[in-house]
């Protein structure tokens, strides 16, 4: 989500550009790179780092800063609260361990797909997403369960918006191409990305519609094209895919 704000305040953007440069930084840095890099003066990003640090959000080392772990505190606080978290976890990580394949668990927040849990199978692959992170609706196999889910107003709202990003050449950009990807979601109940978001990572997932206090809420599994193809991917994948997705439905309409 890029919306600005009508009043931003320019103080609170910086000290948060600051800190995502640090997070996504593989190491700590020091203040005349991370003034380059926010584009502002140095004696400003001390000022902003000082009161990040005192509030416990990003640690010194060596002279240099990278984040606290007390952002760690924050994340996880986040995400214990969000209810189809705390019971669809154990779902995910059975689903793990059933496929060998790396297996997800997503929810919208303003306009994108966010995974809040991903479960590691006995495959050894990482995965070029992390929890928390911010993924464009049309990309992947969870985002197209979650525009599915979406009524033909909010759907037609979505499709209206944004001008979609290409991330490969198989990602869908087109309005119409992507209207029917997604009716075909809503009526097989099941959605596949090839690599739309990242080349060679291919990926199933099914919709966990909203029950109650829910949001609505899509499971999968994802893994690298040279593993996750043909029957394996269509069918064996897929079956236990819709199998978890459906135990967990009855288990929350039953809650």
């Amino acid at each position: 989500m890029d919306e600005k704000p009508r009043y931003a305040v320019e103080a609170t953007g910086t000290s948060l550009r600051i800190l995502e440069t640090l997070v996504e930084a593989s190491e700590p840095t020091g203040v005349t790179a991370l003034s380059r890099e926010v584009g502002v003066a140095k004696s400003v990003v001390h000022n902003h780092l000082s009161t990040l640090r005192a509030h416990g959000y990003v640690a010194k080392r060596d002279g240099r800063y990278e984040p606290s772990l007390g952002l760690l505190r924050l994340g996880a606080r986040v995400r214990r609260d969000v209810p189809i978290y705390r019971d669809a976890r154990e779902a995910v990580d059975n689903l793990a361990a059933a496929t060998g394949e790396t297996a997800t668990l997503y929810v919208r927040e303003e306009g994108d797909a966010i995974p809040i849990h991903i479960a590691a199978g006995d495959a050894e692959w990482t995965p070029p997403f992390g929890v928390g992170d911010r993924i464009p609706l049309h990309v992947n196999a969870p985002g197209k369960c979650l525009l599915a889910s979406l009524s033909d107003e909010a759907l037609e709202a979505v499709l209206d918006g944004e001008e979609r990003e290409a991330f490969t050449d198989a990602t869908i950009t087109d309005r119409d191409e992507l209207t029917a990807e997604l009716r075909r979601v809503r009526d097989d109940g099941i959605a596949f990305c090839r690599g739309e978001h990242f080349e060679g990572v291919v990926g199933v997932a099914a919709p966990i519609t909203s029950t109650g206090s829910y949001r609505t809420a899509a499971l999968g599994v994802c893994g690298p094209v040279d593993r996750l193809n043909g029957r394996y991917l269509e069918e064996d994948v897929t079956g236990q895919v819709l199998s978890t997705t459906k135990s967990v439905q009855v288990e929350l309409a039953s809650g």
